[in-house]
């Protein structure tokens, strides 16, 4: 463990962004070549990789998956020792900590099990939610082909070490998207001279509101959220010509995220087009809703039956998005959330430092997970 909590503490001093992640990369596979030799590594899209750990026997493959990637948020945590050197970038939603259970599970597989071939994955890009589909679709990922999928996200807000789950959708479809209208410059005296964009954005940005009150429910939430606008130049005499307004939008089912989406566009094309403006729109990151499938959600129960972790059944989808949901459309699996503290700031926080004591939680749990799947019967 020590080995492990240096590692997971030269993460978080090191962090790297999204599309960025290339020496992180170099670090988790130079730590897997020292300390937990792999049979194969295979190289996938951008800074992803996978390691391939070979059974004594054939049988199932298990793919397990970590993220690589850190925030654009700047740490405030100037008590801790390893706090980032790079100021601006955060490895604020824990990842560091995932990449370091990985290691460990890793380091159980020295001696291979029995049978079956676990697949470790460190994925590049997560919080764009490009990474998993990228890898996905890299031609090297026809040498993987998991039966069963796993990956696990920790969790403030939950008892240390606890393990929370649920069938179906376990994080959110999200869509982030840009509204972009187009007129014509104008001297401020005299607007009507020109075409702004300033009313059409406005009006829009409210719509927004109706949208969301229109699909949210109590059994079923759904947001579509202002996250940014820009209209025009900072000077008195120009009435602005150029604009744009982006959105998030979110809720546990894709074909609802759709149907807002649909809602704002034609709503957009409708105000652009009465104050003389052109629209154009700009999907900018789009995450799939990761959903558990029954069988991977029992095998998840049955492996903290076996590590005597505590088991927290939820109701409702987590509303953050979660690229996993990319692997799990295309095979069967589940993602399980893993507790850091009812005492923890919250994800994406400025001092959000992943627990160390719960990273022995999160192998022993991945470390049941393969044992069920490589000793599962075939078909």
């Amino acid at each position: 463990m020590d080995q492990l909590i240096s590692l997971r503490h030269w993460l978080h001093a090191h962090p790297e962004v999204s599309r960025q992640e290339m020496e992180t990369a170099k670090h988790m596979w130079r730590f897997l070549e020292d300390h937990a030799k792999p049979d194969a590594f295979v190289q996938l899209g951008g800074a992803g990789f996978a390691a391939i750990y070979e059974g004594k026997a054939p049988g199932k493959t298990v793919l397990i998956r970590c993220e690589l990637d850190a925030l654009p948020i700047h740490e405030i945590n100037d008590d801790i020792a390893y706090r980032s050197l790079h100021d601006g970038v955060g490895h604020k939603c824990g990842h560091d900590g995932h990449m370091t259970i990985l290691a460990g599970v890793a380091q159980t597989l020295a001696d291979r099990p029995q049978k079956g071939r676990v697949v470790l994955l460190f994925q590049p890009d997560e919080e764009t939610g490009s990474g998993a589909r990228s890898c996905c679709q890299h031609e090297n990922f026809e040498k993987i082909q998991p039966d069963h999928a796993f990956a696990l996200h920790n969790l403030p807000g939950f008892s240390a070490g606890a393990v929370i789950c649920k069938t179906g959708t376990f994080a959110s479809e999200v869509k982030y998207a840009g509204i972009k209208m187009a007129g014509k410059e104008a001297h401020s005296a005299q607007p009507e001279t020109g075409f702004s964009p300033s009313f059409a954005l406005a009006q829009l940005t409210l719509k927004a509101r109706e949208i969301q009150a229109k699909y949210d429910r109590p059994d079923a939430y759904a947001l579509v959220v202002p996250v940014y606008s820009q209209v025009g130049v900072q000077a008195s005499g120009i009435c602005p010509g150029q604009g744009e307004a982006h959105f998030t939008l979110r809720a546990e089912l894709g074909a609802v995220v759709e149907e807002m989406w649909q809602e704002l566009m034609a709503c957009a094309t409708e105000l652009a087009e009465a104050d003389g403006l052109t629209v154009s729109f700009d999907i900018r990151e789009e995450f799939a809703a990761t959903t558990n499938g029954q069988i991977g959600f029992d095998m998840i129960r049955q492996a903290t039956e076996m590590t005597g972790h505590a088991f927290v059944a939820i109701d409702q989808p987590f509303r953050w998005g979660e690229d996993f949901g990319e692997i799990t459309k295309r095979y069967g699996g589940a993602m399980f959330g893993l507790g850091a503290g009812e005492a923890q700031p919250d994800l994406h926080n400025p001092d959000y430092d992943f627990p160390d004591e719960i990273l022995k939680n999160g192998i022993s749990m991945f470390s049941a997970l393969i044992e069920i799947v490589t000793t599962e019967v075939d078909d």
